[in-house]
């Protein structure tokens, strides 16, 4: 019996695959790397908080007596919706990069942590209606308490650093595997 067909058989037992996925899932298999999976995972993961997030906007607008939700509800909507879509394309760029599979999925890691973490806290400050303007002083968090400057200035440094670190290693990546391919490759001169 051919290996793929043995494959094929034994995803559709063991996972209770229709034969159809199985064999999608045979094919793609060698591409599925961890941080492929990660991001498209984690993407999966931004898309269907971003459309809860749009329910609860639904409810807060009206409920609203402006017919409007609170703005960090609005950006928590939107950002987990844009997240997801990011994702998906650093799936693609960590499948194509040209680094070692640890440094991508060390670069995912940093780029989702702040991901999920931004959604997270413009979610919190939704729902909390504490403040309009997390970045503004004094940094509320619900209405007794309070968070250090340097914490929120902390935070925000580390984003910046790990969000843009982290997608631009897999950029850099996948650069340079076009790179590679485009100048080893005589179909593609001039």
């Amino acid at each position: 019996m051919p290996a793929t067909l043995l494959t094929t058989q034994l995803l559709v037992s063991k996972l209770g695959l229709t034969l159809s996925a199985a064999e999608r899932l045979h094919t793609l298999a060698p591409f599925l790397t961890p941080s492929v999976i990660l991001n498209l995972g984690v993407g999966a993961y931004h898309l269907m908080v971003g459309l809860l997030l749009g329910t609860v906007k639904y409810a807060q607008i009206h409920s609203s007596k402006t017919a409007t939700a609170h703005p960090y509800i609005s950006t928590a909507h939107r950002a987990s919706l844009m997240y997801g879509f990011a994702s998906a394309q650093l799936a693609v760029f960590a499948g194509l990069s040209s680094w070692t599979e640890r440094t991508n999925v060390g670069a995912t890691v940093a780029a989702q942590t702040f991901f999920v973490s931004a959604v997270a806290t413009y979610a919190i400050h939704g729902i909390l209606r504490d403040t309009t303007n997390q970045l503004k002083a004094p940094h509320k968090l619900g209405e007794r308490r309070q968070l250090p400057a340097w914490m929120v200035r902390g935070f925000m440094i580390a984003l910046v650093i790990a969000e843009v670190g982290g997608c631009g290693v897999l950029t850099a990546g996948a650069f340079k595997t076009f790179y590679h391919i485009l100048s080893t490759s005589s179909s593609f001169t001039m």
